[in-house]
């Protein structure tokens, strides 16, 4: 069988993440944001990128201990076994399947500035012909992840310097045209930097695109299998990317603060109004008589969606791969070709993407979705962190976090926070995509020789089952999204304090055997070194 190959230099695979950040992220968060925060949208972009860094920095640990591809499928299972690896593996891919027709569907949002047939609606869902630039788009993508891992990365070194280049000219131009303290914090006259309050701040975390936004810090991780020194190479890219893109994204919102006038926030900040909000940022450039700008933004609408989305596809293959392997589904999947690039699981995930336009309109309706479970995903490497700190206590560890109790436990508590401050509307759909996922694994387990052989591990699941429960509950009698507001903001802080503490404690205590890890661990670094 044709294994994946070392090829990631360090500059490589910070780049790669650095790429998958500055996606769609930076052309939309800005002003989705704003809607939610007003002014204090910078505090939520520092509050958003210090919660990724401290997430980023447990994922550091872990992924240096075992360099795997398919890091978010494979560490749970040789911590947790099979349940947990294939319910997260699942969310893993249903999100970074999800992402691919977020970027997507921001390069076709943006091109209906000129060409508004693409679109149709509040909501932007895809005409005749936007589907057909969304498939032909998504094909693209695809062919290009059947190539070499080499060549993919030495294409995304490029675009991703382009892409840094492009917010920079932009924010360089707007600053020296408006720059002053007043309107970047009481931008056209207004009075209140936080008009909605700290529940502003933290619904733009999660529903205006800033979680959405640093999300690619992980994929530096899915492909940490592939990397030429992981040791060295993932603490510089996982926690590189987060701090570099977090400048771009602080400045990108000054500079969308400071050009905005009266007309733009007649009624208040929720109905903040452009001349296309499908297209914030053109929309800012031509209002402020920067036309002349609007090519330099339109290569980096079209590079940057489009570079995140080789990214999210080559990590999406990767989690579909790995699957497969564990024995979770057909072993088709596992099928590379001869440049190491697993061609059938970019086959199916095209397929896939192109089902979920209709059902997701809009790269709003995507990200609203998809950034819940990204948080569930997160809280994946916490309780994976401590689980390997207690089975594989003797190894050495090239990059080892000091206080790991406390911090693991601040980074799941964040990452809980995350999911419920996405809304009782989302979360309440979650458990669909998670008991469909979980119906399928099941399937497969008692129809097919081969899924008969996975030792499911119920026992080491109890804790993520009461888990998901537990976060319905808090979600439903909480007030985001659609929540009867049953516990106010400050309950919630406590009882979800004590809700993670106890599912922490769970998570340790049915963590799988030492013995078991340690067999997982050998056949997995044998596979993939």
């Amino acid at each position: 069988m044709v294994q994946f190959q070392r090829s990631i230099s360090t500059p490589a695979l910070l780049f790669a993440s650095i790429s998958a950040i500055l996606g769609s992220g930076w052309l939309f968060g800005s002003y989705y944001a704003a809607t939610l925060a007003g002014p204090s949208a910078l505090v939520a972009w520092g509050v958003g990128g210090l919660f990724a860094i401290i997430i980023a920095f447990v994922f550091a640990e872990i992924c240096t201990l075992l360099p795997v591809t398919g890091s978010s499928v494979r560490i749970p299972q040789f911590t947790h076994g099979s349940v947990v690896s294939f319910l997260f593996a699942w969310i893993v891919w249903l999100s970074y399947v999800g992402f691919i027709v977020a970027e997507v569907q921001a390069v076709i949002q943006y091109a209906s500035f000129y060409y508004p047939a693409l679109t149709t609606g509040a909501d932007n869902a895809l005409t005749v012909p936007g589907y057909g630039v969304a498939m032909v788009t998504l094909l693209l993508v695809s062919i290009i992840n059947t190539y070499s891992v080499r060549w993919l990365i030495r294409s995304n070194n490029v675009l991703t310097v382009i892409k840094l280049l492009v917010p920079a000219i932009i924010v360089a131009v707007i600053f020296y045209k408006y720059f002053s303290v007043r309107s970047v914090f009481h931008p056209a006259g207004t009075k209140s930097f936080m008009p909605n309050g700290v529940h502003g701040i933290f619904a733009a975390l999660s529903t205006g695109g800033i979680i959405f936004a640093f999300n690619g810090f992980k994929q530096a991780a899915e492909i940490a299998g592939e990397a030429k020194n992981p040791s060295k190479a993932l603490p510089i890219a996982i926690i590189g990317s987060v701090v570099i893109c977090l400048v771009v994204f602080v400045f990108l919102q000054m500079a969308f603060l400071m050009s905005l006038k009266h007309s733009n926030i007649l009624i208040d900040w929720k109905h903040l109004t452009l001349l296309n909000n499908s297209s914030p940022l053109s929309s800012m450039l031509k209002q402020d008589q920067l036309s002349w700008l609007l090519p330099c933004l339109y290569v980096g609408a079209i590079i940057a969606p489009l570079a995140a989305g080789l990214m999210y596809c080559t990590s999406s293959s990767r989690s579909l791969y790995a699957m497969s392997e564990n024995g979770y589904l057909p072993k088709f999947l596992q099928k590379l070709t001869k440049g190491g690039m697993p061609i059938t699981a970019i086959i199916v995930n095209f397929f896939i993407a192109l089902c979920l336009f209709a059902p997701l309109p809009g790269w709003k309706a995507v990200i609203d979705f998809m950034t819940s479970l990204l948080a569930i995903t997160y809280a994946s490497g916490p309780v994976c962190l401590l689980a390997l700190r207690k089975q594989l206590s003797d190894e050495k560890r090239a990059f080892k976090l000091p206080f790991h109790l406390v911090w693991s436990g601040v980074a799941f508590y964040i990452c809980t926070l995350l999911a419920y401050w996405s809304g009782w509307h989302i979360i309440s759909k979650m458990g669909i995509a998670i008991f469909s996922g979980m119906a399928l694994l099941l399937a497969y387990h008692i129809f097919t020789t081969r899924g008969k052989k996975v030792q499911l591990n119920w026992k080491a699941s109890i804790w993520l089952w009461v888990y998901i429960l537990g976060i319905t509950v808090l979600s439903y009698l909480g007030n985001y999204g659609g929540g009867i507001g049953f516990l106010s903001p400050t309950e919630i802080f406590i009882v979800t304090a004590i809700f993670c503490v106890i599912i922490l404690y769970l998570s340790v205590a049915f963590c799988l055997p030492s013995a078991v890890t340690k067999e997982y661990v050998k056949g997995s670094l044998h596979t993939h070194i």
